[in-house]
This record gives structure tokens, C-alpha cells and sequence, in this order.
């Protein structure tokens, strides 16, 4: 069942009591949490859970929601048959129907009432308050922040030393004379050799050519909105940036598989490690990746070295930001639970000073130790993040899903492997442009997603095409038109809807 269609679900709630909580004493010290299972996992095993519960004087007991996918679409079922645990993380789509239909608690009274710091900050922060309040001054749920991080452009700085390259380029023209570069001194010898490759969608560089999504200072959308992560291909940037994809497809400086879609994760990785490719662009942690799993023995001055946010035509460019807000996951309360007390105390505990210093940085004396007014972890990253399941440690990954709270960016920096913490700070204060989050109606993600269902796949398709020479470039206006034809105008509308509202 969509979540449309949910009005017949929260309607056979009346007598239903949260379920999940046969453990909950209902006098506001225990609730229980559904989450995906392998964040679940983590939060179980990470040593700073048990020490923000005690400093709340709240317990949490999670619950097991399967995969992330199929959590989601428990939900109207964990609704209708009245098992939903006290609080869960929900879409901000099905927060909204479900909370004005009555099956997720109204947060602001208790806001109001119980949750001081929780209060100033929604009061400090208008971007956050916009996206949970509802015109009525309702509010049903809590989106999760995200640390302000991106896509990072990283590379072999042997395979540059050798080739004689010996600064990083900075611009598309430097690039470009650098990828021709890396093509003549390992080409020659392995024709299976591409200065450039990767996995998942090779558009990267949309930024570099003004060719993204975005909102423009007065507020007009351009292109599907993805926070300045999709290409515009209204543009007057995205046909030469095609252009430029094309000539380093026609010289062999893109791997041609990954063009295709027809390189996984695990073939990218082995082109990375082994130098079948030199430039990759992809998770900020992914450089740290091959560092620590190169193979040293074949490749003894196996390096990696990290590139700026490009220029082009002298104007620097700025790489787009992840989104502030995840609004796939909000954190909400089942109406029906009896454990409200211990919720809102132990939400209102995350926002306080000594919360954010637990959830930050652990326990003084056992993770880290305060050196010059400053905390400093004494517990490193190589040794707690990425262990196996059922391994107790400490990290501070903000960016996965635990609890609803504020970001600490300077403490997820220092949190990193080495390498990691060389470049992260600089280059995310200086090379990344942030875009608002925006949120939409339950009819028009609805309408949003199914439009994105055909008009996606039609032009990912096309723009292969245009790259590979399948189909001429001289064919763009007419490819723009089939585009809009089948929907990309509606959706840049939908979005100039949201972004009115959400303004």
C-alpha cells in the first residue's frame, strides 16, 4: 500500500497501543526504535550509545527493521496491524501523511513544554525549522543532518609522478592536457589502459561546466532538482560539457565500459589498485580505501593525491555539497505509545552540550582526552571504523543513521583515517557550494517519482548515445524536446513548486 492510499490504515489504529514495547516500564524510562538492520548493527556495537542513554537517564531499545528498502515499506502494515515500536525513522513523505492523519505524534507541544535545547536549536536554525514545521506549527518528525561533505576527484600520484605531471590540475583545460598526458606514457604499452575511470555514473563534472541542477538566487530551479548533483540539460553549459565527454571518449581517455554501465564496483576498484585507470572521482573515504588496500609488494610507491574544485574559462567552479537533510530518514513517534516522556528527554539530551559532547566524541579518559581546551580523540579510526558486526568500538560516523541531532563538522573531519584528515577540512570549507533541501507534498513525490521513472532512464540513454557518437550531436535540440515532451519540464515545475513553498 502507498502512502496515498494510507487513510483506511491510520483509521483502524483507534484502541491500538505502540507495539514493540513489552519491555517499556511506560513511566518514561525505556522506548523502543526500529531502524534498518545494519544500522541497527552499528549503533548497537558503538560504545557511545550506552553512555548518551545513562546521560539522558533514557533507555532505547532497537529493533531490527530489515533492510532500509523494505523498513520503509513495513510501515503501513506495522501501522494497520498495530506492532510499530514508540519511534522509527520514516520518509518525510510518509511522516507528513501518516502524522496529519494522526498515527505520528505531534512533536511540538512536547517541543514546547519538555525539550529546551531541542527548542532553541529548531529556533536557531530556520533552514531545519522550515523542513519539520508544518504551516500549522505542527511537527512530525526530526530529519537527520548530515555532516557538510561531497565527491571528491582522487588520483595515482605515483602514475602522475612518472608521467612527469607535478601538480595536481585545477582547471578543465589543465585537466584535460593531463589525461592526455596519462594516456601517452601508460597507453602506449597496455591499449586496456584509461587515464579516467569509475563506477556509477560517469556525468561528474557538471559543475565545471555550470551544466547542474540548482536555485538561482531568485529563486528559479533549473533542471531536475538533485541539490546541484544532476545535470541541467537546458543549460548552455551541458552541451559542451557533452562535447567534452565525447572527445575523451573518441581518445580513449574514459574507460569506455564505465561510459556504458557496464563496470561494478568491484571491477572500478581492481582497475584502481592495479593502474588500469589513474583518476577516479567518487566518496571522499574512497581515497583512503586504496591506500589501505593496495597492494604494496606489486605497486611499492602505490599514492594517492586529491584535486580542487576545477576552473573553467578562468571561473572557479565550486563541487556540489551532499545534501544538509536527509529526508529519507525523519525520525518520528508512533502516536499510540505510551513512552513520550522518555522520548522527548532523550531528544532533548542529544541537543544539549553534554549530549553533543558524547555523541561527538565518546567518554573523556576512554575516546578522547581534551588537550588545550580542545578534545582530541585518543582512540584512532583504523582500529574502530568498518569492523565486523558484533565488534564493541568507538566511532563517530556522522553520516550514517543513528539519532536525530546536530552536526559537528570540525570533530567528523579529525574522525577520519589519515589521509582523509590531510585534505577534509580545506577542502570542504573552500570547494564545496551547499544547496537547500527541499520538501515536497505526498502527491507531488508521487507524481515526481513516476515522471522520474521513465524520464531518467530516457536520459541517461540519450546522453550515451551523444557521447559515443551512437547519436550526432547535432541532434541536441531535438533531444531536449523529446526530453521535455515525456516530462523533465513537468518535474523542474514540481520542483518550482516545493522550492516556493519550502522558500
Amino acid at each position: 500500500m502507498g502512502i496515498i492510499g494510507a487513510t483506511a490504515v491510520v483509521a483502524s489504529l483507534a484502541g491500538c497501543t505502540a507495539g514493540g514495547s513489552a519491555t517499556a516500564t511506560g513511566d518514561g524510562t525505556t522506548f523502543s526504535y526500529r531502524i534498518p538492520d545494519r544500522f541497527k548493527n552499528w549503533l548497537a556495537d558503538n560504545k557511545w550509545n550506552q553512555p548518551l542513554q545513562d546521560g539522558a537517564g533514557v533507555q532505547v531499545n532497537t529493533v531490527d527493521g530489515g533492510p532500509e528498502k523494505q523498513h520503509y515499506q513495513q510501515l503501513d502494515l506495522l501501522l494497520s496491524s498495530g506492532d510499530l515500536e514508540d519511534a522509527t525513522v520514516a520518509t518525510i513523505s510518509q511522516a507528513q501523511v501518516y502524522g496529519t492523519q494522526g498515527a505520528f505524534l505531534n512533536l511540538a507541544p512536547l517541543i514546547d513544554s519538555d525539550a529546551p535545547h531541542l527548542k532553541a536549536y529548531i529556533d536557531d536554525h530556520p533552514d531545519f525549522k522550515s523542513l519539520i514545521t508544518n504551516d500549522d506549527g505542527s511537527i512530525y518528525g526530526l530529519i537527520n543532518e548530515y555532516p557538510t561533505i561531497g565527491p571528491v576527484t582522487f588520483y595515482r600520484d605515483d602514475m602522475f609522478a612518472q608521467a612527469g605531471i607535478t601538480t595536481p590540475p585545477a582547471s578543465v583545460e589543465d585537466y584535460t592536457k593531463a589525461l592526455e598526458t596519462l594516456k601517452a606514457t601508460f597507453g602506449a604499452s597496455d591499449p586496456s589502459y584509461y587515464p579516467l575511470g569509475g563506477r556509477d555514473s560517469f556525468l561528474n563534472y557538471q559543475y565545471a561546466f555550470a551544466a547542474n541542477d540548482g536555485i538561482d538566487e531568485s529563486g528559479t530551479v533549473h533542471g531536475i532538482y538533485q541539490a546541484g548533483r544532476g545535470t541541467d540539460i537546458h543549460s548552455d553549459g551541458a552541451r559542451d560539457m557533452i562535447e567534452w565527454y565525447s572527445t575523451l571518449y573518441n581518445q580513449g581517455l574514459i574507460d569506455p565500459e564505465w561510459v556504458k554501465g557496464a563496470v561494478s564496483e568491484e571491477d572500478w576498484q581492481t582497475k584502481m589498485l592495479t593502474g588500469k585507470i589513474s583518476i577516479s572521482n567518487d566518496f571522499f573515504t574512497r581515497p583512503q580505501y586504496f591506500l589501505t588496500n593496495a597492494d604494496k609488494t606489486a605497486y611499492p610507491d602505490y599514492s594517492i593525491g586529491t584535486m580542487p574544485a576545477l576552473s573553467n574559462n578562468g571561473e572557479q567552479m565550486l563541487v556540489p555539497a551532499n545534501e544538509k537533510y536527509n529526508t529519507n530518514r525523519v525520525f518520528v513517534v508512533n502516536a499510540k505509545t505510551q513512552n513520550s516522556r522518555a522520548i522527548i528527554k532523550f531528544l532533548d539530551y542529544l541537543y544539549s552540550d553534554e549530549g553533543q559532547d558524547i555523541y561527538h566524541y565518546g567518554v573523556e579518559g576512554e575516546s578522547y582526552d581534551v588537550q588545550n581546551g580542545e578534545k582530541e580523540y585518543t582512540v584512532s579510526y583504523a582500529d574502530n571504523a568498518d569492523q565486523e558486526v558484533g565488534k564493541p568500538v568507538w566511532n563517530f560516523a556522522q553520516d550514517r543513521l543513528t539519532y536525530p541531532a546536530p552536526v559537528d563538522d570540525d570533530a567528523f573531519y579529525k574522525w577520519q583515517g589519515d589521509f582523509t584528515k590531510s585534505f577534509a577540512a580545506d577542502y570542504f570549507s573552500n570547494d564545496l557550494k551547499t544547496s537547500p533541501v527541499l520538501k515536497y507534498t505526498a502527491e507531488q513525490q508521487e507524481e515526481r517519482s513516476k515522471l522520474l521513472a521513465s524520464v531518467q532512464p530516457f536520459v541517461d540513454a540519450e546522453i550515451v548515445k551523444f557521447v559515443t557518437g551512437a547519436r550526432p550531436i547535432s541532434e541536441w535540440d531535438s533531444f531536449l524536446a523529446d526530453a521535455d515532451s515525456q516530462g523533465y519540464a513537468q518535474i523542474t515545475e514540481i520542483d518550482q513548486a516545493a522550492a516556493d513553498a519550502t522558500k
